[in-house]
């Protein structure tokens, strides 16, 4: 698999290619721990992701992702990098201006900041065991002491805030979740069994998925099982080739 690391904003980039290119693209919006340095990324060292790279690029997808400061939790700082790093990669590689994105866990936080940005550059997006209300993460973590110092420490670092003021943030988050139950793109959303970072996020999703039925928005959500989560790499490529007819 062909690959290019780089740098944007000082931040680690890397570009996946297929040998035969359709076109189209991919930017993944990572979890928490999804790092990218000079060398790899945790994509390309973790056995499941590498493999669903694989699925993509062999079907022809070029697939992109960066660094994004690290545990960002959707920080203004990380939306704008995202923001920055779609641009580049239109200029520099020969892709449909209309991209797919693939988000995880904290990921989603990111592609809530861009998608007001980015809505009419975005084909369809699909969420992998979603976190998408960071006030419900911080009322989870409070029960769960080592943890939740650990979120107001990444917290207070992404926004450059005190620990004490991250208070605030609950307030001004507080239902904005609510954006996904309305936006037109199509949305699919792939929930883990076995995870339980984001636990508490679940009524949120059954509540979006009730929401987007009943006003016959594109939704789709799936359950993924531990043994199939290997196989996730080629059901995203055909979820994203469903929305590839308008150009």
């Amino acid at each position: 698999m062909n690959q290019r690391l780089f740098q944007l904003d000082r931040e680690w980039c890397m570009i996946h290619y297929p040998e035969r290119p359709n076109g189209f693209a991919v930017m993944i919006l990572g979890d928490h721990h999804h790092y990218v340095d000079e060398r790899t990324s945790f994509w390309d060292q973790h056995e499941a992701r590498k493999k669903w790279l694989k699925d993509l690029t062999a079907k022809g997808y070029i697939v992109y992702y960066s660094n994004l400061y690290g545990a960002n939790w959707g920080s203004t700082q990380a939306v704008e990098l995202a923001g920055r790093l779609y641009q580049y990669v239109k200029r520099t590689e020969i892709i449909n201006s209309k991209i797919h994105i693939l988000t995880e866990g904290m990921g989603t936080l990111v592609f809530k900041g861009l998608y007001p940005m980015m809505e009419n550059n975005i084909r369809g997006v699909v969420m992998l065991t979603p976190c998408l209300s960071l006030s419900e993460l911080i009322r989870q973590e409070k029960e769960q002491k080592f943890f939740y110092k650990k979120l107001v420490k990444e917290l207070s670092r992404s926004r450059g805030m005190k620990k004490e003021d991250y208070e605030q943030i609950l307030m001004h988050f507080e239902d904005d979740y609510e954006l996904f139950k309305d936006i037109p793109i199509p949305l699919y959303i792939a929930q883990s069994y076995n995870v339980n970072r984001y636990k508490n996020q679940f009524p949120l999703i059954k509540d979006i998925y009730k929401h987007r039925l009943e006003k016959k928005i594109s939704t789709d959500l799936f359950y993924v099982l531990p043994e199939k989560r290997y196989s996730l790499g080629l059901k995203f490529a055909s979820y994203f080739a469903l929305h590839e007819k308008e150009l």
